[in-house]
């Protein structure tokens, strides 16, 4: 049987700003009782009160240095907990967009996702996507509902500088109405194996990334429909998280003839 207990006890020693701002200082270095007071502006005594009390409930331990540092348990718990602080910083944008189709290893990472801007003009996410288009030196990975007749050429232009270049269909995939199929540009790409497509049967996400930047991350709302507003970020974990999700999908996508 799960130990309810214990899981309330965890929650309320996180529900203290102090001590959870304790747990989040020593994810990045070790402290002892005087300098995490200062680090913190706590009084001391505070400090210390903060640091037996976490202490106690094991997400915290004493090294031989007399310095205080996150067990392996205080790091699972506080990964989980940033985590759910993202989605709570944008519980906006989660009221209204699902994450329910990710396959649950990414949806438990989503402390990952922590240091990225949330784009809500879909015409700044479209200008994203041009740009990392143009500044890529190594490839332009795609998953989307839909072609963006827009940016075609900008994608031929990329494939002519040997960009290699990766397009993945959504399961709800749909071709524009005045999808003309791909020009000769494209059609030579794929020929010479720097540009393929593939149609994923379970993917469910937006993305748009080269190798340095993901231009947007964008989560379909609950009639399954994008509105292309989402994240962006050229931090590394947040990066990694996408390049991990799209090859996932990729790995088990479907070649488009």
């Amino acid at each position: 049987m799960p130990d309810i207990e214990h899981f309330h006890d965890i929650l309320f020693e996180l529900s203290n700003e102090d001590r959870f701002n304790i747990l989040q200082a020593l994810m990045k270095e070790n402290y002892n009782v005087t300098n995490m007071s200062k680090h913190l502006s706590l009084t001391t005594q505070e400090a210390s009160r903060h640091l037996n009390r976490l202490a106690e409930a094991e997400l915290i331990e004493k090294n031989t240095a007399g310095e205080y540092e996150l067990t392996s348990y205080g790091r699972l718990i506080l990964g989980q907990a940033t985590g759910i602080m993202f989605a709570t910083s944008n519980r906006e944008y989660f009221i209204d967009h699902k994450i329910d189709d990710l396959p649950l290893e990414f949806s438990c990472q989503l402390a990952k996702l922590r240091d990225s801007r949330l784009i809500t003009d879909v015409m700044v996410s479209f200008a994203n996507i041009d740009r990392i288009i143009d500044e890529a030196s190594e490839y332009i990975w795609r998953l989307t509902d839909r072609y963006n007749m827009m940016s075609l050429p900008k994608l031929e232009a990329a494939t002519e500088r040997e960009i290699m270049l990766k397009l993945m269909q959504t399961k709800d995939f749909q071709y524009p109405p005045e999808w003309p199929g791909p020009g000769i540009v494209l059609r030579e790409a794929r020929l010479k194996g720097t540009f393929e497509v593939r149609k994923s049967s379970e993917a469910s996400i937006f993305i748009a990334m080269n190798e340095k930047e993901v231009a947007i991350l964008s989560f379909p709302m609950e009639n399954n429909l994008f509105d292309y507003r989402g994240f962006s970020s050229t931090d590394p974990e947040f990066h990694g998280w996408c390049k991990k999700i799209y090859q996932f999908y990729w790995e088990k996508a479907e070649p488009v003839s």
